[in-house]
């Protein structure tokens, strides 16, 4: 089995910080941080072995865009090419609303 390049678009990778250093400051330390990293880490390995495993999302203004939860976390990517491309984490506990798909 071919293992995929992972990559993260800009957007993705901000937002994923922001989230990161939003619970930094709230708990006052980096160990749940640390535990969403591993979490969304370990399922991103999974996707680049198995890419397809996750579904689709159900939009017709979006396509190709996959999504999967991760704990609180929704995480949406697209298969490009040879590679999987990171497009957005989603807290699943912020407003519905602002989900970016």
């Amino acid at each position: 089995m071919v293992r995929l390049k992972l990559r993260w678009t800009e957007t993705a990778l901000a937002e994923f910080g922001r989230m990161l250093t939003y619970y930094n400051v709230r708990n006052g330390n980096s160990k749940y941080s640390r535990t969403i990293v591993r979490m969304v880490n370990d399922s991103l390995k999974l996707v680049t072995k198995f890419p397809q495993m996750y579904r689709l999302v159900d939009a017709e203004e979006i396509q190709d865009i996959r999504m999967f939860h991760c704990e609180y976390f929704s995480i949406y990517y697209r298969i490009k090419d040879s590679e999987i491309l990171v497009e957005a984490v989603f807290d699943t506990r912020r407003n519905p609303e602002d989900s970016p798909y």
